[in-house]
């Protein structure tokens, strides 16, 4: 089966599941934190710097903190990864377990990375602090150029889930500095799927929107779109966000004529770096294959 033909039966699947389904299975969700809180499989390495402040003014909630991992025998000028995690918008870190399975694997491939904590719901805002947080971060990593003999035309943004979309919006913010290449990975790039009481007060509390349908304007899917290179990951068989959501923003991002590129892991669900496992490993090659693409 070529890929295009792949990725239109992966879209009609997709699409057909969300017929199905008004809010991911419990199941799914349940399955997704217990592989989050599941012992390591892999070796992590500790933070060169920890908990440093990417933002010296003080606000309610999570602290805007990032933790900073480099590499020990790595050229310089070197180039970096901001790190941006996932969880809803609700839940997660800086030091969560794909946090820091990417981190040691990056800094093993030789490239300095960030990881940053920014607020969430019921801990200091919604998507618009979150969106602040994360352009914050991108700003004061740039600064940190010669502290940490950092290349400023190579910084690349990685973001899981709910961080692909503040990575989406970092990466297209005016007046911020443009990263060298952006990675989604399983995206929740649009709410059109979040349905029910609980999924809509969630909507209501990340977007401020409670209007039918507000929420739109406050989406990735909508929202102006980076012109960086861009590479989207997700699986087929994820219950937790609809593989649709990075169709969907493929085919906007080409008819823009943006470089995208899409890999679609068959079988693969949700959160597939919390567990070393063929797909984790095989969307590792294909970061790192796209952060050293000349």
């Amino acid at each position: 089966m070529n890929t295009v033909h792949y990725l239109n039966v992966v879209h009609t699947k997709a699409h057909s599941q969300l017929r199905e389904q008004s809010a991911p299975p419990k199941r799914a969700l349940i399955s997704n934190l217990w592989s989050l809180v599941s012992l390591d499989d892999f070796k992590s390495r500790a933070p060169t710097h920890r908990g440093l402040r990417y933002r010296t003014q003080a606000n309610r909630g999570v602290q805007p903190l990032a933790d900073v991992y480099l590499p020990a025998d790595a050229a310089a000028p070197l180039a970096s990864v901001i790190l941006v995690h996932g969880g809803s918008f609700v839940i997660g870190s800086r030091s969560m377990k794909p946090m820091r399975f990417l981190a040691a694997e990056l800094v093993a491939a030789g490239f300095a990375v960030c990881a940053i904590d920014y607020r969430l719901v019921l801990r200091g805002g919604g998507l618009a602090e979150a969106r602040r947080d994360v352009g914050d971060a991108l700003t004061w990593w740039l600064a940190q150029a010669q502290r940490f003999s950092l290349d400023p035309e190579q910084i690349s943004l990685v973001g899981l889930s709910a961080g692909a979309a503040l990575s989406f919006f970092a990466a297209a913010e005016p007046g911020l500095a443009k990263p060298k290449r952006l990675v989604g990975v399983f995206g929740l790039y649009n709410y059109d799927f979040m349905n029910g009481l609980v999924a809509n007060w969630l909507r209501q509390r990340i977007t401020g929107a409670k209007e039918e349908g507000a929420w739109r304007q406050y989406t990735a899917m909508q929202a102006p779109q980076p012109v960086c290179d861009t590479l989207l990951l997700h699986g087929d068989a994820d219950q937790v966000v609809p593989v649709s959501q990075t169709l969907e923003l493929a085919a906007r991002r080409q008819n823009l004529g943006l470089k995208t590129r899409t890999h679609i892991y068959p079988g693969a669900a949700h959160g597939f770096f919390n567990q070393r496992s063929g797909t984790a490993d095989q969307a590792l090659a294909d970061i790192l294959g796209f952060l050293n693409d000349e």
